[in-house]
Formats: structure tokens, C-alpha cells, sequence
């Protein structure tokens, strides 16, 4: 009948159509879900590739991330004591030279011998010249050490110093595997007169910093002539002078992820027979 396929006509046409949308519609999502896949893995690319370049960019900044760049960065530094460390570094083995990068990036070595203060009362005679302390960390392979020193003319160690312009140095520092990597020294010049300290001439600091990995520097240093009392019971009460310095050092750790500040004052004190009496390395 006309009318039946009419009817039958209309119908079919109604289900291409139908079918030709949810051909669109699968067709749209199955685009969508591919066009997100590769969004996502777009994304997780670049993620890949900018942590690939902040390592890079922290290895290159680095010169103790490797042997061969520490050596470079020795080879060019101006810093004092370089080229002897070089040499010294130069001679340990493989195993000793990735060891000794270890310790260049192991923060808890800087906070041992930063927060250790120096020992106190130590004296220096002038009869012996030079008092040395040290302490040992990982089986010997660490030393934290302090050295006092005095200059000028020999006396006997129970007299006063004779009547001149005398130099007395503290020096603190630590070595990894036997190379000094750092070292902190304050000095002062002060003068005798062969009964009692009169003037202090002035007073300087200098550093060695060779880790690679710590920003080190320093305050103007500062110079005071004390004074002291002492009354004996029952006795008469003497007094005099002794030569003060010190110094505050500034810096900053950037290893692999830990940054710290630290501010330490370098202090020491002399008295009249050359003995380094009192001397510290304490948080300002």
C-alpha cells in the first residue's frame, strides 16, 4: 500500500538518522578521550623534562658534585690553600674521592664543627709556641681541630713578654680525609711593655673555604684592651690588661636540598705572658 511505504520509508529514515548521531556522538568522545590522553601525556612530559632540567641545572651548579668537577673547581679557585688541596685530592684513591665528596654534601659535618665551641682556658706559652687540639668523627676520617699561635720575641713562659709589639692567632678549622677545607683564623697585634699590655695595635680575620657548597664571610673585626682585677685573700690585689678580639662570620649551606644560615663569633683573649687565656666559636 502507498501509505505503507510511506510509513516504512519515514521509519528507515528516522533510524539512519539515529544511528548516524551516535555514530557522531561515539565518534565526539572517542576524539576527546584521545585529545585528553595526549594532553596528559603532554603534561606528564614536560613535568619529566623540567625535574630533569632543575637536576641538571643543580648538578652544574654544584662544583663538588663529582670528583672531576671538584678537581676543576680547585684547579681554578683563588681561594688560599686550593692548589695544595688539589694535589692532596689528586692522590687519594677513587674510593677515598667519592668519600670525600660525601662528606663535601653532609650537612650534619658543618653543624658538628660550626656549633662546636672552642676550648676554653687553653694557654699558649710563648716557651712552647703552639697549642693544637683536636677531635676525630667517622673513624678518623673527619678532624675538627684549633691552633693558637704567638709571634714575636721568645721569653720565659713565666715572664711577662718583653717590650715590643706582639701577634697571637686562634685558628679553628676541619679536614676531610687530611685536606683542610675550612679554616677560620683571627689574629690581634697588641703591645708590651715588658710589665703589662699597653695598646692593642689592631685586630684581622681571614678564612680558607674550600667545600664547594658554603657561602663563608666576615664582619669587620674588633679590638678591645680589657682589663682585669685579682685580690688574693689575705693579699695584696694586682691588675693589668689583656688584649681582646673578634669577629663575626656570616654564611650559608646550599647542599642538595638543605639551605641553612649560620652567624658565629670568633672570639679570643691574651694576656701579658702570650697565653691564648680564653678563646670561643659560639652563635652570635
Amino acid at each position: 500500500m502507498p501509505g505503507t511505504d510511506q510509513l516504512g520509508t519515514t521509519t528507515e529514515r528516522s533510524s539512519l538518522q539515529k544511528s548516524g548521531n551516535m555514530m557522531k556522538t561515539r565518534t565526539a568522545h572517542g576524539l576527546a578521550a584521545a585529545l585528553s590522553a595526549v594532553a596528559l601525556l603532554t603534561a606528564t612530559a614536560s613535568q619529566v623534562s623540567a625535574a630533569e632540567v632543575t637536576q641538571t641545572a643543580t648538578r652544574h651548579s654544584d662544583p663538588a658534585a663529582t670528583p672531576a668537577t671538584y678537581a676543576n673547581y680547585l684547579r681554578h679557585s683563588g681561594e688560599d690553600g686550593a692548589a695544595d688541596a688539589l694535589k692532596k685530592f689528586q692522590r687519594l684513591t677513587p674510593t677515598e674521592q667519592a668519600k670525600f665528596i660525601g662528606y663535601l654534601h653532609d650537612p650534619a659535618l658543618y653543624k658538628s664543627f660550626l656549633d662546636k665551641a672552642a676550648e676554653q682556658g687553653k694557654s699558649l706559652s710563648v716557651r712552647s709556641r703552639n697549642t693544637n687540639s683536636t677531635t676525630s668523627l667517622r673513624k678518623g676520617d673527619v678532624v675538627m681541630g684549633h691552633e693558637s699561635t704567638i709571634s714575636g720575641t721568645a721569653a720565659a713562659a713565666a715572664r711577662p713578654l718583653p717590650s715590643g709589639n706582639h701577634t697571637v692567632t686562634y685558628t679553628t678549622y676541619v679536614k676531610f680525609l687530611g685536606i683542610k677545607v675550612i679554616k677560620l683564623s683571627l689574629w690581634e697585634n697588641f703591645h708590651s711593655n715588658g710589665r703589662d699590655i699597653t695598646k692593642v695595635n689592631y685586630a684581622d680575620a681571614g678564612k680558607t673555604n674550600i667545600t664547594g657548597v658554603i657561602s663563608i664571610s666576615k664582619s669587620t673585626p674588633k679590638k678591645v684592651l680589657s682589663g682585669w682585677r685579682w685580690c688574693p685573700l689575705g693579699g695584696h690585689c694586682s691588675s693589668g690588661h689583656d688584649a681582646d678580639a673578634s669577629v663575626i662570620w656570616e654564611g650559608g649551606v646550599l647542599i642538595r636540598g638543605s639551605n641553612w644560615q649560620f652567624d658565629k663569633k670568633q672570639w679570643m683573649r691574651a694576656d701579658i705572658y702570650g697565653k691564648l687565656v680564653n678563646s670561643s666559636l659560639q652563635n652570635v
